[in-house]
């Protein structure tokens, strides 16, 4: 099973600090879609928030993950 964190807004929207996938690897990607399935009116969030693997950036959905992997998903923040 994969963990991904969340947090601010998408953890709100998500109601849950943690998702879970029934998968044992996957990519951001196929993670991402099942998300939006998952959560449909957190879509833009979603789409515009980054995934960090092993707390690093991911530089492209393509990367494949595992249960092992920590992943977090970050959305944008704004400050002043």
């Amino acid at each position: 099973m994969i963990q991904i964190l969340t947090f601010a807004q998408l953890k709100e929207q998500l109601q849950t600090p943690c998702w879970q996938s029934p998968f044992k690897h996957s990519t951001l990607a196929q993670l991402q879609q099942q998300l939006i399935r998952d959560f449909p009116e957190a879509k833009a969030v979603i789409e515009s928030s980054r995934f960090a693997v092993n707390q690093n950036y991911a530089e492209n959905l393509n990367m494949t993950v595992g249960s092992q992997d920590e992943i977090a998903l970050i959305p944008p923040v704004s400050g002043g």
